[in-house]
């Protein structure tokens, strides 16, 4: 038997579990402004299924489940700062395959790049041979500016980063893949704990019970008899991402940052009802 049927709500509650909808794809359209990416989210354009018809040179009311997983898998690992031959390895597909896609995402969201070429310059001019010891010797150290800046335009967060050692050189230099994953995993972690906090602070009085989170979801136990209507209002307020970050950081979002939610009174419905 599934280990999560052993993961039971106290009666009379119910577990419910809340899951923020593409949250690093939304953070990379607030991170670039790329406005063709901000415009497929608005209109719910399902860009997996685009991207498949692209890949696979076919109409997408004839892309299969498949193909869609697949073109999904290569959006994900790009945006982590994937190359082509790792996502081609990684799917197991030439990387002619992966090339095409790769130029196919940047010619529809050019300002993505342009996001992440500033990233790695900023962080490439940060790079000093100066920070923790090693061996008796000091590791170089760069930093890479998070996506929430000042009214000047300078990073108001930054991370902290070795600097990778080049195997034929030996010299230090800066990951790209570092350079486009870390804004973007930071700033939907940002995210998350702001949010968290405010629903923290909303459960004090009610009889909501916060259990975990893992990533971008957070699993509540509730009362079974109000349960629609609560799961309603936590996700309403899970929902206010647009307005946390305009008072937190002064920043307007472009898109909206939608929430689903599954119940049962196990953890294994929980994920069958997704």
């Amino acid at each position: 038997m599934n280990i999560q049927n052993y993961f039971v709500a106290r009666y009379p509650n119910t577990f419910v579990e809340f899951d923020y909808a593409q949250l690093e794809i939304r953070v990379l359209a607030l991170a670039s402004m790329d406005k063709q990416l901000v415009l497929d989210i608005n209109n719910g354009q399902d860009m997996h299924a685009y991207f498949a018809s692209k890949i696979y040179n076919k109409p997408e009311k004839d892309i299969t489940v498949g193909e869609r997983k697949v073109a999904k898998g290569f959006s994900f690992q790009l945006q982590y700062g994937a190359g082509a031959k790792g996502i081609a390895r990684f799917w197991d597909v030439k990387e002619e395959l992966t090339e095409a896609f790769i130029d196919e995402y940047y010619t529809r969201y050019p300002e993505v790049r342009t996001w992440q070429q500033r990233v790695q310059k900023e962080a490439e001019s940060s790079l000093v041979h100066k920070g923790d010891r090693k061996d008796g010797e000091s590791v170089p150290r760069f930093y890479i500016p998070g996506i929430w800046r000042d009214d000047s335009g300078r990073a108001i967060t930054h991370f902290a980063v070795a600097g990778d050692i080049s195997k034929y050189k030996n010299t230090a230099y800066v990951s790209p893949t570092k350079c486009k994953n870390y804004p973007i995993q930071g700033a939907a972690s940002d995210i998350m704990m702001l949010m968290l906090n405010r629903l923290s602070k909303y459960a004090l009085d009610k009889p909501i019970t916060l259990l975990n989170t893992v990533h971008d979801s957070v699993l509540c136990e509730i009362p079974e008899k109000d349960s629609e209507d609560i799961a309603r209002k936590i996700a309403e307020l899970l929902e206010r991402v647009p307005r946390a970050i305009s008072e937190t950081f002064g920043v307007k979002s472009p898109v909206e940052f939608p929430v689903d939610y599954s119940m049962g009174l196990t953890l294994l419905d929980v994920k069958h009802n997704v």
